[in-house]
Formats: structure tokens, C-alpha cells, sequence
């Protein structure tokens, strides 16, 4: 009797550890910001490029490097290394919705003195 319990249990441990693997697989598609940066919302139906330099800056005014978090006055000089060993490369930003304009166009044009000529701001969709 212990057997037949054994061979009609071993079935569901199967599909529990298969749906185990898919949510651990699944739930970790994208990256979070490492400064927590939620993206203003646009109904832009264009996808944002993921290749090329992503700068964020959080709500706080701090920045990131490719979600690495660094000072304020080394962001240009990190950039601007990149861009010299590859002029054409993209560069996002991925500032926060709840920051002043003018700040993000400060930053812009930080990213423009180091070299950026392919500045893209990234936005999140408000499509479902």
C-alpha cells in the first residue's frame, strides 16, 4: 500500500519543483534600479533600445553607470571614456518621474558634453 501512496505523489512533487523553477525563472526578468528610479509614462509605441550606456538618476539626484552608483562629477568622465572607445553607442537616461525638469535637462546636458549624441530618455508605457 505505501508503494501505490509513493508512485501517485511522486507526479505532483514533479509539476510542484517544474512551477518552482518557472516562477524563480520568470519573476527575474528585469533588473530593478539600483537607486529605485520609476520612469515618467509615455504612450511612446516605441520599445526602448537595451544596447549602449544606461545612466539613471533617482528622485534623491543620485546617478547610476550602468547600475553601478557613482559620484555626480565622475559620471561625465565615465561617459565620456565609453563614448571615446565607441562614439555612436546609445545612451539611455532613466530618470524619475518625480524629478524637476530642470534637473534631468541638467543631467542631459552633462551627458551631452561627454560626447553622447544618441540621447534617449527612457519612459514606461501606459499601455496594458
Amino acid at each position: 500500500m505505501a508503494a501505490r501512496l509513493d508512485d501517485a505523489v511522486l507526479p505532483l512533487t514533479n509539476v510542484v519543483f517544474l512551477l518552482l523553477i518557472f516562477f524563480m525563472l520568470a519573476g527575474r526578468l528585469a533588473a530593478p534600479s539600483p537607486l529605485g528610479v520609476d520612469p515618467p509614462h509615455s504612450t511612446s509605441p516605441t520599445p526602448a533600445d537595451q544596447q549602449g550606456i544606461e545612466v539613471s538618476l533617482g528622485a534623491d539626484g543620485r546617478v547610476a553607470l550602468d547600475d553601478q552608483p557613482m559620484q555626480n562629477d565622475a559620471l561625465e568622465k565615465a561617459v565620456r571614456q565609453r563614448l571615446q572607445q565607441r562614439p555612436n553607442t546609445p545612451v539611455r537616461l532613466r530618470a524619475d518621474a518625480g524629478l524637476a525638469t530642470s534637473r534631468v535637462v541638467k543631467l542631459m546636458d552633462v551627458l551631452r558634453a561627454a560626447g553622447a549624441r544618441r540621447l534617449r530618455l527612457v519612459t514606461q508605457s501606459t499601455r496594458g
